[in-house]
């Protein structure tokens, strides 16, 4: 082959070659972007419509459904979901993976151009796109006091802190995009007025709202013109302090002046607490720091750090009492998890190179070999540049995979240069001849590897994103591999070596002497080998028996293998030192009443040793808490054994506090999608009929096996306080329901004025009624007395009927169906799929019957995402067997023989199986003692459920790896074979010096790659959980298929040619037809 003697003879470029490539990676790895997972951009884009003050039934009615009339015609979309509630619209879209997302964005923007029936008042829809950059934040920071010893500083101070001098300065940081504020409220300046004393002075809420509007205001009145200067003119009205809106005139009743401090105060204060953070027992804020898409995380926390050191010296030196603090980061994981997956790497490199050397028996040997793998890896960096990709724990577990893999071409074709040096060709004829009569088994064995990754990369779905990184670094660093097998191996062994025609080739140092009882036993073993198949591949009665017997063996393996199959899951859970506690509040109570209760749980929390430290939240957006556990009581087995022991007991807790719809505690995923819920849809239009299936599913489905919990999304029981018009009455009074619309927002939610001008500042200027204990009670509105603008005196009851009512605190869709959805947590150790089909079979198949034809039930949520990835994945899996297939007709030149490699697939899939079952079954064991040696109750059956290693969608990509990885061993004793048969040989003949040639080669590629992944599938610590899976399967593949292939594979080749299937010399090397 051209460029092996290309390579052979200009050892200098090549040399040049590897260092430019070397350096060249280095500088792509120190500019690549460095993050915990691939970004994933997920098809989805959010509206939101924000109109203050509208129940959920009217947002529904005036902006949900008006908005949804529209986008439900948007292209490509798959499903619409949507939520009404308090003055908030809320429409999710969900497009087809892989559709253009900036086409969708504008698609979906042009429809919502189209809407031009909002209400007046209504702020304009805005649009998100969505991705994991910009969905959970990267860092949480909270304010905390300098000295413990201080009093809890006031939550709404701490806000305005937050919002004049945190936040903005946070947002200006390098990779930072958004930055999320918790706890406290705005500032408002408040005219808080007596009603009865607006009644004693004959004042008209309208005539207090028109007054207050119309005099807070400037006036621009133009320019006046001097004869040397130009003035510009204006009217100053605005309000510069409560003074100013006390001394404003509201009416003039005859000789009396009517001013606003005769019925009213103004207090600058804050809106009505809405959130409040509690950190560690103490009230707080906290910042949740949102990066840019493709980001570097760990230069945006690094900047961010930095940043709030800058922060706390300003604070400190404007005399503020507060200091910052650094709760949570994304880095702190992404550091320890990329620390060890280079730990792993350089392990499993190690034990790699160990075992060449065990084989080679020669440093320099051992030296040509290990050559590849920094040179193959370095140079993926290269291949992640120009991908666009980042370096995170996926690509770097992808590439200590393929540490084991990046050496099994360059030692079929050392080991093939030896065998030609053992016959005394000198070394320049031995390197030329072993390499170019192995390149084309080499190249085969790549080329399948490739043909497993290519249909990987266009897998759209969200784990397809997160396999592409995989299939990225693993395809490059085997395809840099081949290269560096053709040429770099061939020239190193001509500058190692040196040996003329007709010198004898002499073992290595280390076979010499230090293993020489190891390399005796493997000759032992070889030999032993040679003998067993020279037997079974003669053809008498008894060998073809025990050759139909092997079969049989490996069909018994396939079926009990088969019988093992586990259950399918997601996204592996991870292990995140933080138990998350989801509470959902009865609807209607406030905020200070919801922190109340937990008040007392809250103290034992903070007491426990465990814990660093915990955080409780009540907001619109989120409510509930977490506990962040010491990370080192958190490593490793232990420390996941820890982690389901400490979310166990916080559950059961929190569970028995009183005043909650619910309440539980669950250790936190490491990704958003991987949290293992799915939801139960219920779609139809009688919400109240929707309610009562629901229930009625909740407390089914909350006790079939392996459901953690089910959290209802819908919300009832608002209480509401209906006030209904008596229009003809009011119509007497000529009192429109517009005017007694502001009497009633007057009285409660506050009439919104305009803006306060504080010295630059605006905040809300509002009119509402005194908060004290002259208050109005429930049944003081009736009697309430109002002045009408014709100067009568009415009661508010004469105006408006007075209900109690109660209504839904959310309107969910689902298209454009009303929709109640369940979401039911699965246990962390129970695969997902199996808790699916058992919802499915124990509480919705009977639920089904009961429910009319317009009503929908079904699961989606995860599990359409589980379901949508595996057809996914078994279609990539079916594309590379084809596409393997079709590469080994062409070398093998037979559309039989590949018949008989592809049956190792089968193989491999079985052993990832056992594998995957064995490794359960040891763990479960050492689990079994931690919990025993904890006192855990019920530590039998919480061990016998666990699985250590799930049949995640990463499990079963390499199972789909297996595919392309396991088939080279069986295309190296095929390929060898045929070259025999090339050279004269007889079929039996060849085939038999086949399997005694390739024993070595074949047994050094699958112990160093076995060697190479042990690390990763047994090792423990940070982003472990999320490839142990992966490595289990693949080293339970390749161990137990190449026993089996070397024995299977010559076995059925005797056997087609028993049956009359012979391979002849004249089948193989065709004679030209010129």
């Amino acid at each position: 082959m051209k460029l092996i003697d290309q390579a052979i003879r200009n050892y200098h470029t090549v040399t040049v070659i590897i260092v430019m490539a070397l350096v060249v990676g280095v500088l792509c790895f120190q500019s690549l972007p460095r993050q915990l997972a691939p970004t994933i951009d997920k098809p989805q884009i959010e509206v939101k419509t924000e109109y203050r003050g509208l129940s959920p039934d009217e947002v529904e009615r005036n902006i949900t459904r008006r908005l949804e009339d529209q986008l439900e015609s948007v292209e490509g979309m798959k499903k619409m979901t949507s939520t009404s509630q308090h003055g908030l619209s809320t429409i999710n879209l969900e497009f087809e993976w892989g559709i253009d997302k900036n086409l969708a964005v504008l698609d979906v923007n042009n429809k919502l151009q189209q809407v031009k029936d909002l209400p007046v008042n209504a702020d304009k829809p805005t649009l998100r796109s969505i991705s994991s950059d910009n969905s959970s934040p990267i860092m949480w920071i909270v304010f905390d006091k300098p000295n413990k010893k201080m009093p809890s500083l006031d939550q709404n101070y701490m806000y305005k802190i937050g919002e004049d001098i945190i936040v903005p300065s946070l947002r200006r940081v390098k990779g930072i995009a958004d930055v999320w504020h918790f706890g406290g409220e705005e500032r408002e300046m408040r005219v808080e007025f007596d009603p009865y004393s607006m009644a004693r002075l004959h004042v008209t809420y309208k005539e207090v709202i028109d007054q207050l509007s119309e005099e807070n205001q400037n006036t621009r009145a133009g320019f006046h013109d001097e004869d040397n200067r130009s003035y510009t003119v204006r009217g100053l009205g605005e309000f510069l302090n409560p003074q100013d809106i006390l001394d404003t005139v509201i009416k003039r009743d005859g000789e009396k002046t009517i001013k606003v401090r005769d019925f009213a105060t103004v207090v600058d204060g804050y809106k009505r607490t809405s959130s409040l953070v509690r950190i560690s027992g103490d009230l707080s804020n906290a910042f949740g720091v949102i990066r840019k898409a493709g980001a570097n995380v760990v230069e945006t926390c690094n900047l961010t750090a930095k940043r709030v050191e800058e922060l706390n010296q300003e604070l400190l030196n404007r005399g503020i009492p507060i200091n910052l603090k650094i709760v949570y980061q994304e880095v702190d994981y992404i550091d320890e998890a990329m620390r060890l997956v280079k730990s792993n790497l350089a392990f499993g490199a190690v034990l790699a190179v160990a075992v060449l050397l065990l084989f080679l028996g020669s440093a320099r040997s051992l030296l040509i070999v290990a050559i590849s793998i920094p040179v193959s890896l370095v140079s993926v960096f290269i291949v992640l540049k120009i991908f666009g990709r980042s370096i995170n724990i996926i690509s770097l577990a992808g590439m200590a995979f393929a540490v084991g893999m990046v050496v099994d071409n360059s030692i079929v074709v050392l080991e093939n240069i030896y065998r030609h040096l053992t016959m005394r060709k000198g070394v320049f004829k031995a390197a030329y001849d072993g390499a170019s009569e192995v390149w084309g088994a080499v190249l085969a064995s790549t080329l399948t590897t490739l043909a497993v990754f290519v249909p990987i990369v266009f897998i759209q779905e969200e784990a397809g994103q997160m396999f592409r990184d995989i299939a990225i670094t693993i395809s490059a660093s085997i395809a840099l591999s081949l290269l560096v097998s053709i040429t770099v191996i061939p020239t190193l062994t001509t500058l190692l070596i040196r040996l003329k025609p007709g010198e004898e080739y002499q073992s290595g140092f280390f076979h010499r002497a230090l293993f020489k009882p190891i390399v005796l036993l493997g000759k032992m073993m070889s030999d032993a080998y040679s003998g067993l198949m020279e037997w079974l591949l003669h053809n008498s009665p008894v060998s073809i028996f025990f050759r139909v017997l092997i079969i049989a063996g490996v069909g018994w393996m396939l079926w009990y293998s088969g019988k093992t199959l586990p259950e399918k899951d997601y996204l592996p859970y991870g292990n995140v030192n933080m138990v998350f506690m989801l509470i959902e509040p009865v609807v209607g109570t406030p905020v200070e009443t919801n922190m109340r209760y937990m008040a007392e749980y809250e103290k034992k929390i903070v007491a426990m040793k465990d814990v660093n430290r915990n955080f409780l939240v009540f907001s619109s957006r989120f409510n509930g808490g977490g506990a962040i556990i010491e990370k080192e009581l958190a490593a490793g087995q232990r420390g996941e054994v820890k982690m389901a022991v400490k979310s166990g007991e916080m559950g059961r807790e929190i569970f028995e506090i009183p005043g909650y719809r619910f309440a539980f505690a669950m250790q936190r995923p490491i990704f958003r999608s991987a949290n293992k819920t799915f939801e139960v849809e219920i779609t139809g239009p009688d919400m109240l009929k929707l309610k009562s299936n629901a229930l009625d599913l909740i407390g089914k489905i909350s006790a079939i096996k392996g459901v953690h919990s089910v959290r209802p999304e819908f919300k009832f029981g608002n209480p509401e306080l209906r006030f209904i018009p008596r229009r003809e009455d009011a119509a007497r009074l000529d009192m429109g329901m517009n005017e007694i619309g502001d009497i009633i927002e007057s009285l409660n939610a506050g009439k919104y004025l305009g803006e306060f001008n504080d010295q630059g500042e605006p905040i809300d200027f509002i009119l509402v009624q005194k908060k004290d204990a002259n208050k109005l009670g429930l049944e003081d509105y009736r009697s309430l007395p109002v002045w009408t603008d014709e100067g009568m005196m009415t009661h508010l009851g004469h105006l408006v009927d007075i209900k109690i009512d109660a209504g839904p605190a959310r309107i969910d869709h689902i298209g454009t169906e009303r929709a109640i959805k369940l979401r039911v947590q699965v246990k962390k150790d129970i695969a997902m799929q199996l808790v699916i089909d058992r919802v499915d079979e124990e509480a919705l198949v009977d639920a089904r019957k009961n429910l009319g034809e317009e009503y929908g039930l079904r699961i989606g949520g995860s599990a359409d995402e589980l379901a949508s990835t595996e057809k996914s994945l078994m279609n990539s899996f079916a594309y590379a067997l084809g596409f393997i297939y079709l590469l080994l007709v062409a070398l093998f030149s037979s559309f039989l023989r590949p018949f008989i490699v592809m049956l190792t697939v089968a193989l491999a899939v079985s052993g990832s199986f056992l594998g995957i079952t064995w490794n359960n079954w040891f763990q479960r064991g050492n689990i079994l003692e931690i919990l025993q040696e904890w006192k855990v109750p019920n530590a039998q059956a919480m061990a016998a459920d666990w699985n250590w290693i799930t049949f995640d969608i990463l499990t079963q990509l390499g199972i789909v790896i297996l595919a392309g990885i396991v088939v080279n061993n069986a295309i190296l004793i095929v390929h060898q074979m045929l070259n025999n048969i090339k050279a004269g040989m007889g079929e039996r003949e060849a085939l038999l010096l086949s399997c005694q040639t390739r024993l070595r080669p074949i047994m050094m590629t699958v112990i160093s790659s076995v060697f190479g992944m042990i690390p990763l599938a047994f090792g423990e610590g940070a982003g472990t959980e999320l490839y142990r899976g992966m490595g289990t399967a693949l080293i339970g593949g390749l161990s137990i298929s190449t026993v089996f292939t070397l024995f299977l594979v010559p076995v059925l080749i005797s056997l087609l040619n028993d049956m009359g299937f012979h391979t002849k010399k004249e089948d193989l090397v065709k004679e030209s037809l010129h």
